[in-house]
């Protein structure tokens, strides 16, 4: 068993596909369907099987297919981390964030990008459980997710991040704008951005914490935009967080109701995976929101580090210094 048997077993998975497969691996279709022969005599079962939908995994593909997509991640990100210890360079860093995190994500960026320039960032929306399913398969990096119940055992490691308190909104005119009870919102329509299970939870621990039965009409929608433009354009009621209103909210047309309780406070944490250390570009970006968290809330949408800030760039991030040390000392003995 080898790298490229499993980079063919796991194209032929996702594309259903032998043909597709070999088009995507830049090699003749005899050359992926000899390294998936390979592979099936290497572990001593049929792998997959044709059929009219295509090529379809047996039971003994489904249980490798996992396995593969997870070692094929974690070879990527070890030849990543050697080029980012040796000089910051090399890969992409994947991770999901939730629209929480936006009060720190531009200086948590800004700094990132001014102590590893050279590696690239993709970022994705948190939406369980496909990002879930992403974290442990390993094609992201790390999640930062809002969370709203106690303690959760899901195989993750969480590290959290900071607690922010969340609000109702309503558009302005709402009939209910002016609330000051949950009990006045029991009746409500409730348009919940975020995923499904998250918002909801929330939601009964608010209304149960009073003593009031959970709103009934609730819809969720896990597209913030849309869940946005369809409060600012009807009587759906939301829950954001509260430091958002003044900068975002506002000019959209969202105003907070003036409750005379506070709702539950939300989480926000940083989820790896279990037993798979960061890479260091990995570990750089979360001490960088660590850092954007601590700023005074100015800095954290307008200020933008210099990259020649060295108190900033030498102890915040561990390993920048000594992988400017290997730079130097390659550079001398050219």
């Amino acid at each position: 068993m080898n790298l490229r048997q499993l980079r063919a077993f796991v194209l032929i998975a996702e594309h259903r596909s032998i043909r597709a497969a070999a088009r995507a691996l830049f090699v003749t279709q005899p050359a992926a369907t000899r390294s998936l022969r390979e592979l099936e005599q290497s572990v001593g079962a049929e792998l997959v099987r044709r059929s009219a939908k295509g090529v379809e995994l047996t039971a003994y593909g489904e249980a490798l297919y996992k396995r593969a997509v997870l070692i094929l991640q974690e070879a990527r990100k070890a030849q990543e981390e050697i080029g980012q210890m040796r000089d910051g360079e090399g890969g992409t860093l994947n991770l999901a964030i939730s629209s929480a995190a936006l009060t720190v994500l531009p200086a948590a960026l800004a700094a990132f990008r001014a102590r590893m320039p050279r590696v690239a960032v993709a970022f994705n929306e948190v939406a369980p459980p496909y990002s879930h399913e992403q974290l442990e398969s390993g094609r992201y990096d790390f999640l930062v997710q809002t969370e709203y119940d106690g303690e959760i055992d899901d195989g993750f490691t969480r590290t959290t991040l900071f607690s922010l308190p969340l609000a109702v909104g309503a558009r302005a005119g709402h009939p209910l704008r002016g609330a000051r009870s949950l009990a006045d919102l029991v009746d409500a329509l409730w348009l919940l951005p975020g995923n499904i299970q998250a918002p909801a939870n929330l939601l009964r621990l608010a209304f149960d914490a009073h003593k009031l039965p959970p709103p009934r009409d609730v819809i969720p929608c896990q597209s913030i935009a849309v869940a946005l433009a369809l409060i600012a354009e009807s009587d759906a009621l939301g829950i954001f967080v509260r430091n958002l209103f003044d900068h975002q909210l506002l000019p959209r047309g969202l105003r907070m109701v003036p409750l005379d309780h506070a709702l539950p406070a939300a989480r926000v944490s940083i989820l790896t995976r279990a037993g798979s250390p960061p890479t260091p570009a990995a570990q750089c970006f979360i001490d960088c929101l660590r850092e954007a968290q601590a700023l005074p809330r100015r800095a954290s949408t307008r200020s933008r580090p210099s990259p020649s800030a060295p108190a900033a760039t030498d102890t915040a991030c561990s390993g920048c210094a000594s992988r400017r040390a290997n730079r130097t000392a390659r550079t001398a003995a050219g």
